[in-house]
């Protein structure tokens, strides 16, 4: 189903979609009621990224965020700053998000540094961190030292 298809009743904590134009038709709904679930049930502020790009693409065929052929399954989300570890700790006990991505080289909706998260629907799990070195975007995977130095920085209130 697509999450074009919802009411804003299914997802009512996240009135950003609508107010930033983001179009949700080639975006699974499974998303953004697992996006509901984990507000409600957790408590933490969450602001969806308000790019388009960030529900869904036509371009980056490896993407979770790619929609061509397909629905996407992924967003990206800036939980509350000085909670981030707080919500990624959290949903990694869930079943229904693979994908669980830490951003640290991303600005908020206030223009701010501030960490992004990105979860998808993936079937396996899998964890990353990025950073921008070297003017690059690397990513580095849960057994990566780099990993943890990320993890660290967002733990230490570098943000």
């Amino acid at each position: 189903m697509k999450a074009s298809e919802l009411k804003q009743s299914d997802y009512p904590n996240f009135p950003e979609f609508k107010k930033w134009g983001i179009d949700l038709s080639d975006v699974d709904a499974a998303l953004i009621t697992t996006l509901q679930s984990i507000r409600t049930t957790y408590g933490i502020p969450i602001t969806p990224s308000p790019l388009q790009e960030a529900w869904s693409r036509k371009k980056g065929s490896t993407s979770r965020h790619y929609a061509v052929g397909r629905l996407s399954d992924a967003g990206d989300i800036f939980p509350q700053r000085e909670r981030v570890l707080d919500l990624w700790l959290q949903i990694q006990q869930r079943g229904d998000i693979g994908g669980i991505g830490l951003y640290v080289d991303t600005k908020g909706v206030d223009g701010k540094p501030w960490p992004m998260m990105h979860i998808d629907l993936r079937p396996d799990r899998l964890l990353w961190t990025s950073d921008i070195v070297y003017g690059e975007r690397k990513y580095y995977y849960f057994k990566q030292d780099y990993f943890w130095e990320i993890v660290g920085r967002i733990a230490g209130g570098y943000y």
